[in-house]
């Protein structure tokens, strides 16, 4: 065994190293540089260092509740979890003596008096409150001290005030509205398959306090990514989709307006779009369509929200931040949040500069069980919610059992999120009622826990018990009273399903307001796309000037700007990127702004595009095209992308489903990079108009030549997209459908530029 001698172990306590940092790439100054705005708290006082010290015991033991805390948690609510004896958590191991008095200060919160000492018993019962309850926390693992200083002010301190009876009654009635609705579907259409919320009825508990406390707080958009399980309960119960729109599809109509082409969709993928008001705040909610591949909606839903927020930072104040206005949520699965490639990728881009939304709010519904698969078999790690760890996500895990413990855990989640700007885990352990669906058995596989389950009482009744024992619920009639209002609007609805009509202009709203969608093949569609040539010249020069302080490779200025400057002069032997500059350029002089993602795309996989210039002195970044002129509305944003194709595709699909009047592009390292994208490209790009008429511009560039690189980097595939396309195989046969797509495969110059104008001009 290793070990220092005593002469070096005095000396190896004095030496202090710096916490490691990523290296400073100087584009910070790019248009689309976006970052949270860092919060931090004031380190200890020399006092309160110097009572750490002399207490070392005491605070040894209460970090080892706040880092173990959570293993020694009442969290299951079917406490079927194996748990262990938690040795840290064990108080006899500190030698503290139980008579003893201590000084709290600078070790934990246990009152605003910091210097009123507090004895051991005192201690201890608040630690055990704190982080051995129905609610505990990960946070430990962050490497900002300001954060973890913020989370143990934030659960240590006095607790709120209690619930008042009107928000209690809020919880009931959102509660048994579930319920009353499970129950009504499973009676009234016993043969579908629902992916009900039995048993995790808390979720919707945990989504009402967040639009409210988002909307008091000033957020004016939500942008929700979520799975099947309680989609409709979330759908009908607070976003206010219409009971008969529900009823219309489930008795075997289609959800989209007559005289459209497109397809539809299962229930369980439905969508809307509300304005909610919680107090007088106003609050939009985008539900977002996905497809049955779950967690690929992740990135979707991040990248909607960025685009977003893009649009109203740029119109507004410099004090408004990244995260203001707009919040990401994200609904997750245990099973698909643990084992799904896509949540990695999409965590990995949550806190970069040209990704970030200023944090998700991540909810695991966590049933402790997969389709069929336990726990055991699902994941390596001991919690589903372990895998934000890797970016240093904080985690709140809540029993679900507890409806209002569910509420004050969410106040902490978006307090930090709202602080912080950054994304964090709600781990919600509840259970399944039933199988995978409504039509499947659980017991064949997991008969312990079913039967468990099936003399459980559920979760609205138990707390209706507990109001009762409150007297805030006076009487059974009572009771029964809020489940029969909620009962005669299902009945209603049924009734009106037959005469729903959808809305014809449900897929043309909000930036999409005014345009034409085309639904035949024969439909024209011929924009002029040409530009006048003094203009072209003048984009072209300007496209390769950069500022007078920023100092270019020699071999660029020579090869690269010289070579373009002369050939737009000559007006001819433009190449490649030159037209792709001259069509970005001209866009963004027409007003609409550009957004190209991919890895390296700011020089190019082949050293082509250069769009963006490095500084040799200062490695400042700088982007020409973004100074055309003196106070320039509209811009290009290069986005380096982390070498991800399924999220950034994903992500780059949600900005581009948020405005026709963007450009947004992906380009993929090598042409035949796609394939790692292929459930964003199979389930969105070639379906998403024909399943809910959603439309994107987004443009896909898939690079490819025969230079060397071997037969992957050969060929981009092609012969996949026609394979994807919804045209017709047989030779001269016309479908009377417009396509889903258009291929082309580019033979010159000229007609790229006249494709990327042509993309946003149609």
């Amino acid at each position: 065994m290793f070990r220092l001698s005593s002469k070096h172990s005095l000396k190896s306590r004095l030496v202090t190293r710096p916490l490691l940092s990523k290296r400073v790439y100087h584009d910070d100054g790019v248009y689309g540089y976006r970052v949270a705005k860092e919060y931090t708290l004031p380190d200890y006082t020399s006092q309160e260092l110097a009572n750490r010290m002399k207490h070392g015991s005491l605070l040894r033991m209460v970090q080892a509740y706040r880092t173990h805390g959570h293993e020694g948690a009442q969290l299951d609510p079917l406490n079927i979890m194996k748990r262990k004896e938690v040795l840290a958590l064990k108080p006899e191991r500190y030698g503290l003596g139980e008579k003893d008095q201590y000084n709290l200060a600078g070790i934990l919160h246990v009152n605003d008096q910091k210097d009123i000492p507090s004895d051991f018993k005192t201690v201890l019962n608040h630690l055990q409150h704190v982080y051995c309850g129905k609610i505990a926390y990960e946070f430990m693992h962050l490497p900002s001290a300001s954060e973890r200083r913020w989370w143990y002010h934030a659960v240590e301190s006095w607790e709120k005030p209690p619930m008042s009876e009107k928000e209690k009654k809020r919880i009931h009635s959102i509660l048994s509205k579930s319920e009353v609705f499970d129950q009504f579907l499973g009676k009234k259409f016993p043969n579908l398959k629902r992916y009900g919320l039995e048993g995790a009825e808390s979720m919707m508990v945990a989504l009402d306090r967040l639009f409210e406390l988002s909307a008091k707080a000033g957020t004016e958009d939500i942008v929700i990514g979520m799975p099947h399980r309680g989609r409709l309960n979330l759908l009908c119960d607070l976003l206010k989709f219409p009971y008969a729109a529900l009823f219309h599809k489930m008795k075997g109509h289609s959800e989209l307006p007559a005289g459209t082409f497109a397809s539809g969709d299962v229930i369980s993928h439905l969508v809307n779009n509300p304005d909610l008001t919680y107090d007088g705040h106003k609050l939009h909610v985008t539900l977002l369509s996905n497809p049955s591949h779950l967690e690929a909606i992740n990135p979707v839903a991040m990248g909607k929200a960025r685009a977003k927020q893009t649009a109203l930072l740029a119109s507004s104040t410099d004090n408004c931040n990244l995260g203001d206005r707009v919040m990401c949520v994200q609904i997750h699965g245990d099973a698909a949040f643990a084992g799904q490639g896509v949540v990695m990728e999409s965590l990995g881009m949550s806190n970069l500069a040209h990704y970030s939304s200023g944090g998700s709010v991540h909810i695991v519904v966590n049933n402790q069980l997969g389709y069929t698969t336990p726990a055991q078999n699902a994941r390596s790690s001991a919690y589903c919610s372990d895998i934000g760890k890797m970016i240093n996500v904080p985690v709140v895990h809540v029993n679900g059992d507890y409806p209002e413990e569910v509420a004050r855990a969410l106040d902490i989640v978006f307090e930090y999120r709202n602080k912080f700007r950054k994304d964090i885990i709600l781990d919600l352990m509840c259970y399944r009622r039933w199988g995978h669906n409504e039509l499947d058995e659980p017991a064949f596989t997991q008969p312990v826990m079913y039967n468990n389950i099936r003399h459980r009482t559920s979760v609205p009744k138990l707390y209706e018990q507990k109001l009762m024992a409150e007297s805030i619920l006076t009487s059974e009639q009572e009771i029964e009273q809020v489940r029969e209002s909620h009962l005669k609007q299902l009945e209603v609805g049924l009734q009106e399903a037959e005469s729903f009509v959808p809305d014809s202009d449900m897929h043309l709203a909000g930036h999409w307001k005014g345009l034409h969608h085309i639904t035949k093949a024969s439909e024209s569609e011929s924009p002029d796309t040409g530009c006048a040539m003094d203009v072209l010249k003048q984009i072209g020069e300007l496209s390769v000037t950069p500022p007078e302080n920023v100092k270019v490779h020699a071999r660029l200025q020579k090869y690269h700007i010289d070579q373009r400057i002369k050939k737009v002069k000559q007006g001819q032997a433009l190449d490649w990127a030159t037209a792709e500059a001259l069509a970005f350029g001209s866009l963004i002089q027409e007003g609409h702004d550009v957004r190209i993602s991919g890895q390296d795309v700011g020089r190019g996989t082949f050293s082509q595009r250069h769009a963006m210039f490095v500084c040799q002195e200062t490695e400042r970044a700088v982007i020409p095209l973004n100074h055309m002129e003196k106070d320039q509305k509209h811009h290009l944003e290069v986005a380096n992308s982390p070498l991800s194709e399924f999220a950034v595709l994903g992500f780059e699909y949600g900005m581009s489903i948020e405005s026709p009047n963007r450009l947004v592009l992906w380009e993929a390292q090598f042409g035949d990079f796609f394939n790692g994208a292929q459930i964003t490209i199979d389930t969105f790009l070639s379906s998403g108009e024909e399943k809910w008429l959603r439309q994107s511009g987004l443009v896909m560039l898939l690079p490819h030549g025969q230079d060397g690189a071997g037969p992957e980097h050969s060929s981009s595939r092609v012969e996949r997209f026609l394979q994807m396309s919804n045209e017709s195989f047989e030779m001269g046969k016309k479908d009377n459908v417009p396509p889903n797509w258009h291929i082309v495969n580019c033979t010159t110059p000229a007609q790229y530029f006249h494709v990327l104008r042509r993309q946003v001009k149609i």
